[in-house]
């Protein structure tokens, strides 16, 4: 994925290793060309949109406590100032390159978790997630949370209707001063009975007091995540797509695939920096987050991000991917799971395939895999969600195979 280009302000992981985390911003300054001062040169800032109705001008790529620590001060210099699940911060551990601002220059966000259970069997809980939040901003020594974010979202229209206990947890932290917007990452709960993550967003946009969702989206989704960023902007709704890059990790490491991509016509371009310019030329989206776990991954998004554009040899790169991942890489629609009589969390476990293969993460895939109630192995090979596979997996077969790896 990594594109060897370079250009005179770009600096390479040796020099980020060699001056260390807190001097990569004076190296970052100057070319390397020639280290001289009047070579200097600032690195070229992100673009910036509005997050909906929250008004918060954010970072069209949005930076996670969980990356790399020695990444994030390159991050912080490009212009990345939203930082999605920063409650993982203590005073201490928070890095010194998001500290050293002034509060006001950088956007954090708190999610919150059902208690009593996981996202599918816990439950809202008004106190819990007020005590929750009211903990992490001592321990954080942040002073607020600029967005309070429901994580992994309402199980329905329907619950989203009656049950405030997020709501008015938020409402109580707001007059306190300690969170300032409410948000929510939104998944699928077709697989207990609930409602599609598209469907429950597009009734919180009118009938709530959430300002922004995020939601899984990446390239050939389904025609209703269009409709619902088109939704979205037309309703000052700020929108973060996440899990967008699925297939691209494991093309990285296929060699046969790697080969057709040294054809002439993809020349410059790859799926990883294809797809960011895809995201970042939707007018409609807001932002994206994106995994990011070394130095070279995130100066490869930087650059796609800054440029935008697409070029043939991005839409070519992005064919090429689909192509591949046809019959391989669920694009979590959870179309299929509506089919399955055992009602397996089809999407769920090739989410978790995807933190194995995609983000070569095996530990945290197992670790997820294993709080399913019912795994790969409860499937009774009917077929019946067959039919249902935008991508023409052989859905059977995948979950043995996952099982297999993860179980």
């Amino acid at each position: 994925m990594k594109d060897h280009r370079k250009d005179k302000t770009e600096f390479t992981r040796r020099d980020f290793i060699r001056v260390g985390a807190t001097g990569a911003t004076g190296v970052a300054l100057a070319s390397l060309g020639a280290l001289n001062v009047a070579a200097a040169a600032p690195v070229a800032k992100l673009p910036r949109r509005r997050y909906g109705r929250t008004g918060l001008e954010i970072s069209a790529l949005v930076g996670a406590a969980d990356w790399n620590p020695d990444v994030i001060p390159l991050a912080v210099e490009a212009g990345v100032n939203y930082w999605h699940k920063a409650q993982r911060w203590s005073a201490e551990s928070m890095p010194e390159a998001i500290k050293r601002q002034p509060r006001e220059a950088y956007h954090l966000e708190i999610t919150v978790d059902r208690v009593g259970g996981d996202h599918m069997h816990g439950h809202i809980d008004e106190e819990q997630h007020y005590q929750f939040v009211k903990q992490a901003v001592a321990r954080s020594a942040v002073g607020y949370f600029d967005v309070f974010k429901f994580h992994f979202g309402y199980h329905s229209v329907q619950e989203a209707k009656t049950e405030p206990g997020v709501v008015r947890a938020f409402d109580r932290l707001k007059k306190e001063g300690l969170v300032k917007h409410l948000a929510l990452s939104q998944h699928h709960y077709n697989n207990i009975g609930g409602d599609m993550a598209y469907d429950i967003i597009t009734y919180l946009m009118d009938h709530s007091p959430f300002e922004a969702a995020q939601f899984f989206y990446t390239y050939g989704d389904k025609h209703e995540l269009e409709d619902v960023l088109a939704l979205a902007k037309k309703n000052d709704f700020g929108t973060i797509a996440m899990k967008t890059m699925g297939g691209v990790g494991r093309a990285a490491t296929d060699k046969k695939f790697q080969a057709l991509l040294a054809e002439p016509r993809f020349k410059g371009s790859s799926p990883g920096t294809a797809m960011v310019k895809w995201l970042m030329a939707n007018p409609n989206l807001t932002a994206a987050v994106i995994a990011t776990s070394n130095f070279d991954q995130l100066q490869e998004n930087l650059a796609a991000a800054r440029q935008g554009s697409m070029g043939s040899n991005d839409r070519h790169a992005l064919g090429l991917l689909a192509a591949y991942n046809k019959g391989l890489t669920c694009l979590l629609c959870a179309d299929c799971v509506s089919h399955c009589p055992e009602h397996l969390a089809i999407a769920d476990i090739l989410r978790y395939e995807r933190y194995a293969l995609d983000y070569h993460d095996l530990s945290r895939a197992r670790a997820e895999y294993k709080t399913l109630t019912k795994d790969g192995t409860a499937c009774i090979a009917c077929g019946d969600c067959l039919p249902a596979c935008q991508a023409d997996i052989n859905i059977v077969a995948k979950l043995k195979e996952v099982h297999r790896l993860l179980g």
